[in-house]
């Protein structure tokens, strides 16, 4: 087998793309099927252009997880009320957080710089008067996942020492 160009070759099937005027093709995936043989054909590997780059391994990429809260952690007073009003300054209500599950905060962080951190918890789903819908076949109330940028971050307990 030899290398070749094939772009005269995909000229010449037809391949057409509606693009805007000064628009350029800045990469392309292609499956060549060629004939091979008595009337076989060969399918090759996507063939990618311009060839992919090596990222730096180790990827200098880090996603961190902060656990807020576990599912059903026992907190002191003076932790409910600092968690309260750091979801609340996250505009997140709290009378409508699900307990029995974690509380955390998402973030990514490349070469050592962070990005936005997401909240993540589950929340009781509810009608617009604010009732809680409840699962008839198991009676259990119905929660979902949410997530929310986080816009204040919550500070360090004063409680807990490390």
């Amino acid at each position: 087998m030899t290398e070749q160009k094939i772009g005269a070759q995909l000229d010449a099937l037809g391949l057409v793309i509606d693009m805007e005027e000064g628009e350029r093709v800045a990469e392309a995936v292609v499956t060549v099927t060629t004939h091979w043989g008595d009337g076989g054909l060969m399918r090759h590997s996507p063939v990618h252009a311009p060839t992919p780059r090596p990222k730096p391994v180790p990827y200098p990429v880090q996603r961190r997880i902060v656990t807020v809260i576990e599912a059903g952690q026992v907190l002191s007073k003076a932790q409910k009320q600092r968690v309260r009003s750091w979801l609340e300054a996250n505009s997140i209500d709290p009378q409508f957080v699900f307990t029995g599950a974690p509380i955390t905060v998402h973030s990514r962080v490349v070469n050592h710089n962070e990005g936005a951190c997401q909240i993540r918890y589950t929340e009781y789903c509810r009608d617009e008067n604010g009732q809680r819908f409840t699962d008839a076949p198991t009676e259990g109330l119905v929660t979902v996942e949410r997530r929310v940028r986080q816009a204040v971050p919550l500070d360090e307990d004063p409680e807990v020492t490390l």
